[in-house]
């Protein structure tokens, strides 16, 4: 905790008070604060007409040793590291582009489904959005020629399709993609779920 005295020594050094204008009480630590000031301020004097004055040469002398200890570097490395760094930027901001446009290619593609299994003939699917993956399916198996109903049953949307037999190509590739397994007697029944998330 500063007291008084301390204050006044302070402001003293500080050279906010004169000694003189203090009462009796004060006066002798505001001389010792006082003398103090005046020592520093000759050290200030001192160390300024000691210092050298500006030479050329001792300057050139010291940047080229500094270049020989290896901490500058001189203006052609510098511009090679400058190079460097905007390559290296570019890089990072091209690495960044890919990596933002394959994430909005992969958004863009069918909504991911987890085939969950097959009971009687039933195939269980879960997906992000199960409308989304309703609708793509349907819109997929009818332009190729397949006739699909749909419904809601216990909180799924379900499709219900009679496949062509043989199965056509395009058929099979549609149901390749989406991971449902080729029904053997033809009748398609997949039933879609939201996915819970993990």
């Amino acid at each position: 905790m500063i007291d008084v005295h301390d204050d006044v020594w302070l402001d003293v050094l500080a050279g906010r008070v004169i000694p003189t204008q203090l009462p009796d009480q004060s006066r002798a630590i505001a001389l010792e604060a006082a003398a103090l000031r005046e020592f520093i301020r000759q050290q200030e004097e001192v160390a300024y007409l000691d210092s050298p004055m500006i030479d050329a040469e001792r300057e050139v002398e010291l940047v080229a040793r500094a270049r020989r200890e290896g901490l500058l570097v001189s203006r052609a490395a510098g511009a090679r590291t400058r190079l460097g760094a905007r390559q290296f930027g570019l890089a990072a901001a091209a690495v960044l582009v890919v990596a933002v446009g394959v994430g909005v290619w992969r958004a863009s593609l069918s909504p991911s489904a987890v085939v969950r299994g097959v009971d009687h003939g039933t195939v269980y699917l879960e997906a992000r959005d199960p409308t989304a993956l309703k609708r793509q399916l349907t819109e997929e198996l009818s332009a190729a020629g397949v006739k699909v109903s749909v419904y809601e049953r216990l909180g799924r949307l379900g499709i219900d399709a009679d496949l062509p037999q043989p199965l056509p190509t395009e058929v099979a590739k549609i149901l390749e993609r989406h991971h449902i397994p080729i029904p053997s007697d033809g009748a398609l029944v997949v039933e879609i779920e939201a996915r819970t998330p993990q």
